[in-house]
């Protein structure tokens, strides 16, 4: 496509319900920014979360008459037709639909089998429903009662055959067999075969990552870092390729890292939660994915650190591993190698 002055700086093509930065000038795709930034928009190049509509602005005539011309403009989409569910008998729906535990309001969860005659999802749940009248009747002498009569109960309840048929699974997944390279980065990292290393006068942080990501399974890989280094790192996952590698993943919302300071970064660049342990120049990092379960932990120098994060985001593909580097920074990665059984039986539990 030739230069029309509307390119979304994203995708480098004609930008779709164009979005323009008020700062810079810059313009987006709106549903490049969404897919991105989520809710909150930010300028790639300027960081200014500030933007309005070409529709609101002085170019929104020159804008359409490009639109109109443009080969890449679809048609609207026709609304399918909803097919109409056939009637089904009450027993049969039972199966299909997942009846919601009777705390649901609070919980947000179905009814586990184990506790169908109670119709709740769990022990807290079947508490919750037998001990919160009495409480606010105050009868502490039927509560202490009710709470032998429930132990009692949850006791003899045994787990039907379907949990531990889904709970087998996970011990038997293959892992240790982590392969990638890293050869996507920011200006000024050189990548030397598994050595990467960054030297500038700069403090502003530059990721390098894997033109390829993982689809699923379990996965391993470890990051040394070298002496040279003189700053903390950024070291995890993305869950997008689409952004600007001059800034740190974890900067966006489908970024995640465990930064060197002691912090778990996801989605901003000045706030997180305390994590791990804080260090520099020495020591090595394993970064574990299980993408069955949506687990991402770390540990140092083969200790544990804990689960850091656990999200349905991600348990999809691709998925991939990234360090973000400032100033004068560097570090050796290591794939294909198994995990310690340590760490293994901690991040499984």
């Amino acid at each position: 496509m030739t230069d029309t002055g509307f390119e979304c700086y994203l995708c480098m093509k004609l930008a779709i319900k164009a979005q323009i930065c008020e700062k810079c000038g810059s313009m987006y795709c709106k549903t490049c920014l969404k897919e991105i930034f989520g809710k909150n928009f930010e300028c790639v190049q300027c960081q200014s979360k500030s933007f309005r509509s070409v529709k609101k602005s002085a170019l929104s005539e020159a804008y359409d008459e490009i639109l109109t011309k443009s080969q890449i403009v679809k048609p609207k989409k026709v609304a399918k037709p909803v097919p109409k569910l056939p009637q089904i008998e009450n027993k049969t729906q039972q199966i299909y639909l997942k009846e919601k535990c009777i705390n649901f309001e609070v919980c947000q969860q179905n009814i586990n089998q184990i506790y169908k005659n109670e119709q709740v999802c769990s022990p807290e749940c079947l508490f919750l429903l037998k001990l919160f009248p009495l409480v606010e009747q105050q009868d502490f002498a039927q509560i202490r009662k009710e709470i032998i009569n429930l132990e009692q109960s949850i006791k003899n309840k045994q787990p039907i055959q379907i949990f531990q048929q889904i709970a087998q699974p996970i011990q038997q997944v293959d892992v240790g067999v982590t392969n990638f390279v890293f050869d996507k980065c920011g200006p000024g990292i050189v990548i030397k075969y598994s050595t990467i290393t960054l030297v500038e006068e700069e403090y502003t942080f530059k990721t390098v990552t894997s033109s390829k990501g993982f689809q699923n399974g379990i996965h391993f890989w470890k990051i040394n870092p070298l002496p040279m280094t003189k700053n903390e790192m950024k070291i995890g996952i993305s869950t997008s390729d689409k952004y600007d590698l001059k800034t740190a993943f974890s900067d966006y919302n489908f970024g995640y890292a465990y930064y060197t300071v002691g912090q778990f970064r996801n989605g901003s660049n000045s706030n997180g939660f305390e994590y791990g342990v804080k260090f520099k120049n020495s020591g090595e990092v394993g970064i574990l994915l299980d993408m069955n379960r949506g687990l991402l932990a770390f540990s140092y120098n083969d200790n544990f650190l804990g689960k850091a994060i656990c999200s349905d985001q991600l348990k999809k593909g691709p998925i991939y591993p990234c360090v973000a580097l400032l100033h004068q920074a560097g570090f050796e990665f290591k794939c294909g190698i198994p995990i310690p059984q340590n760490l293994l039986e901690q991040f499984l539990k």
